[in-house]
């Protein structure tokens, strides 16, 4: 078969959305995932040149119409049960009978997509920190694990600037997202121009803005790769990134002269006291809390068709991945221990007493 344009154009747009509609799916932000499964099944059937394709490429496409167009309407007979104040019974989710009934109020699914791992990773922690919950289905994880104090973390002077810069660099970036109000039941119901007009419209930046968005987060991703230079220096576990010379004024020689002064800073070992302990951890959750609207900026700028701002925010996904989340899970597994230890410790004294 030779590859059509239209049909392979119309093939990618829909991949394109019925991925944002999986991982709304996965976070149960049915509403959104509704959409986007039926805008995908729409132009998989609308395209006026399917009778250019064989029947094995025809059979397929039309199945997996049919395959996101049953998930909506599943999503749909779903959320109608849960405003209606009771709850479906034409198909139990396995993600929901595997958690206990305890903490199911607490878990977010997994994302499928490895770019929106961290940020869900991050917001689970930021829930631990303030006030304690699960993990995973069988683990919690109480505040208290992270208010410990004379753990020994590697380089935590450098983790600190590295967070204060880099929440400054978020809260930069932040000036542009658009925060919206979630669509009510009755606007998915609507007719299709109106669920196109209603997808331009929560865009979570102004699309008539795209270029300076762009240009900045172009920024943002220069700012991460400095930031993870630096810790490069001190924390061999983190990837080192190749960094082309650049015209260094303003933000960029300030970016420079950091990680400059990073890069000469003594790696310590020791015992953090309780005020540098309270300033790194606050700071992780600042950071956890202050890169959470990058998702919704991830979760649609494939659907717009601006493939360079996809490419710079997995940039900037695999940067929370290999960098903020890597060096976060080794010192909270040194917490974990620690507090598993002592926690130990106290049983056995307890126990003598019997």
């Amino acid at each position: 078969m030779g590859e059509n344009p239209t049909v392979l154009n119309s093939v990618r747009q829909a991949l394109a959305l019925a991925r944002i509609g999986v991982n709304a799916d996965n976070r149960g932000d049915y509403a959104v995932a509704i959409h986007n499964y039926r805008e995908a099944s729409n132009l998989l059937n609308a395209s006026e040149d399917l009778s250019t394709l064989n029947d094995e490429h025809y059979k397929t496409m039309i199945e997996k119409s049919k395959q996101y167009l049953d998930r909506a309407d599943m999503l749909e007979q779903l959320l109608q049960g849960q405003q209606g104040g009771t709850t479906s019974t034409k198909e139990n989710f396995t993600f929901v009978e595997e958690i206990p009934i305890v903490s199911s109020g607490f878990l977010d699914p997994i994302p499928a997509f490895p770019s929106y791992k961290p940020f869900w990773l991050m917001r689970v922690l930021s829930k631990t920190i303030k006030s304690g919950a699960y993990l995973t289905p069988r683990l919690y994880i109480p505040k208290s694990i992270w208010q410990q104090t004379g753990c020994k973390f590697t380089a935590v002077e450098t983790k600190i600037k590295s967070l204060e810069v880099l929440q400054e660099c978020l809260q930069n970036l932040k000036k542009l997202h658009i925060q919206h109000t979630p669509p009510h039941q009755s606007d998915q119901q609507s007719q299709q121009p109106q669920l196109q007009q209603h997808n331009h419209s929560s865009l979570p930046f102004d699309k008539n803005n795209i270029e300076t968005v762009s240009k900045e987060t172009d920024s943002f991703c220069s700012q991460l790769d400095i930031i993870q230079n630096s810790l490069h220096f001190h924390l061999s576990f983190i990837p080192e990134i190749k960094i082309e010379k650049v015209n260094e004024k303003g933000w960029a020689n300030k970016m420079k002269k950091f990680g400059n002064s990073l890069a000469k800073g003594a790696v310590r070992l020791a015992p953090s006291s309780k005020l540098e302990g309270q300033d790194y951890i606050g700071l992780l959750n600042s950071v956890f809390e202050e890169s959470q609207f990058l998702e919704s900026w991830m979760n649609c700028c494939e659907s717009i068709g601006h493939s360079s701002l996809s490419n710079r925010l997995r940039r900037v996904g695999e940067f929370f991945s290999v960098v903020i989340c890597s060096f976060v899970m080794k010192d909270f597994t040194i917490l974990l221990e620690r507090y598993m230890r002592k926690s130990l410790q106290t049983f056995m004294t307890i126990n003598k007493f019997k």
